[in-house]
C-alpha cells in the first residue's frame, strides 16, 4: 500500500531564525488566512448592502441600512488591504536586513 505525504506549502523557520524569518512564518500561517477571511467578509457585507439599497429604493430606513452596510464594508476591505500591504512592507524590510 502506497503512503501520500502532503507537503505543507508553509516556510519553515530555520535552525538560527532571524526576524524577517519569523514574520514570514507568522504571515502565512496566521496572518494572511485572516487578512484574507476578513476581507472576503467585508466584501460580503459590502455587497449584502448594495442589495439592500437596490431592494428596498421605496424604504428610507432600508436605503440607510443599506448605506450603512456599503461604508462599512469599504471601510473593512480599505483596512484589510492596508494591513496586508504594511506587513508585506515589514516582512521585505526585515529579511533585506539580513540574507
Amino acid at each position: 500500500m502506497r503512503e501520500f505525504f502532503i507537503k505543507s506549502a508553509h516556510a519553515a523557520i530555520p535552525a538560527s531564525p532571524t526576524l524577517g524569518d519569523i514574520i514570514k512564518v507568522t504571515w502565512n500561517d496566521a496572518i494572511r488566512p485572516t487578512i484574507v477571511f476578513l476581507f472576503l467578509l467585508a466584501t460580503v457585507i459590502f455587497i449584502w448592502g448594495l442589495i439592500e439599497f437596490i431592494s428596498n429604493a421605496e424604504s428610507e430606513d432600508g436605503r440607510t441600512r443599506g448605506k450603512r452596510n456599503i461604508v462599512y464594508g469599504i471601510m473593512g476591505m480599505s483596512i484589510m488591504l492596508a494591513t496586508g500591504a504594511i506587513m508585506m512592507i515589514l516582512q521585505n524590510f526585515f529579511t533585506s536586513i539580513h540574507p
